[in-house]
């Protein structure tokens, strides 16, 4: 017998499939880490953007573009509720009547008015979140280009602006985030029965509302068409996260006066950050 073959040392079946168990438990253990690693760098991002937002609220001339989207948002809505409560009232409480089953509910209940209480529950729950959407909207068109270019100026002087959108693509873009919106709502208007819902699915819908309308007009000027596609499709989760979060402050009594305005500075540094951290 050789040398070499005497020297040979073989490696059975079983420790052959103890090495690559190894080798597999080191890969899922490397797996883990990096989506862990991802996860945490996500949360400093959409908490390092809600903080450069909170900071930017506290020079005058952002503080004074806060009050004015929302302000007159919740005038003109309470105008048009007080003129058209009724015959509102009256619209909704019909289609609540004419739904399947709700006929036999209320003979159970005995409750002859069961279908106006919860209209005007309705009315009273949508009010907030169409407030928001509205203002939302008017801060997309009007406010979001003075906070785009004032960010820009004091916070991204050196960040080159590539132009991969449009105004006629923003307004678009809006638009079809609004009607999208819409309909997700109107869908969705039956799980308003079930308790909770009430509460969660505005807050989904605003957040991807939020999301949707929002990186847009933040990416138009500063990131190319590919990098903007990038930053949309790769940092979509925290960017909804982020959405989300924002949408908890509706529901705090008077906060929902800051909402749009931080949302608007939040996606803002949020985009930009990330475009920055890729040109790097």
């Amino acid at each position: 017998m050789s040398l070499q073959a005497k020297l040979r040392v073989p490696v059975g079946k079983p420790m052959t499939e103890e090495m690559n168990g190894f080798s597999h438990s080191g890969s899922i253990e490397a797996l883990a880490s990096g989506i862990g690693k991802r996860k945490n760098q996500n949360m400093k991002n959409i908490f390092r953007a809600l903080k450069q937002a909170f900071e930017s609220l506290l020079r005058l001339r952002m503080f004074l573009l806060i009050l004015g989207p929302p302000v007159a948002t919740v005038f003109v809505l309470l105008v048009l509720f007080i003129v058209y409560w009724s015959a509102w009232t009256a619209g909704v409480a019909g289609l609540i009547g004419n739904l399947w089953g709700f006929q036999w509910v209320q003979q159970v209940t005995g409750l002859t008015d069961l279908s106006l209480w919860l209209a005007m529950l309705f009315l009273v729950m949508i009010f907030i979140p169409l407030a928001y959407v509205i203002s939302v909207l008017i801060v997309s068109v009007f406010v979001m280009p003075i906070v785009l270019k004032w960010v820009g100026d004091q916070d991204f002087r050196n960040l080159e602006k590539r132009r991969g959108g449009t105004v006629v693509g923003s307004v678009w873009n809006t638009l079809k985030a609004t009607i999208l919106f819409v309909v997700g709502f109107m869908v969705t208007l039956p799980l308003w029965l079930i308790p909770g819902c009430q509460l969660v699915v505005p807050l989904v819908l605003t957040a991807w509302l939020n999301k949707k309308v929002f990186l847009y007009d933040v990416l138009q000027d500063y990131a190319s068409k590919e990098e903007r596609k990038s930053i949309e499709s790769e940092e979509s989760g925290s960017l909804y996260l982020m959405g989300l979060l924002l949408g908890l402050l509706s529901y705090i009594p008077l906060a929902f006066f800051f909402v749009p305005i931080i949302s608007a500075l939040s996606y803002t540094y949020y985009g930009l950050n990330a475009l920055e951290d890729r040109r790097k």
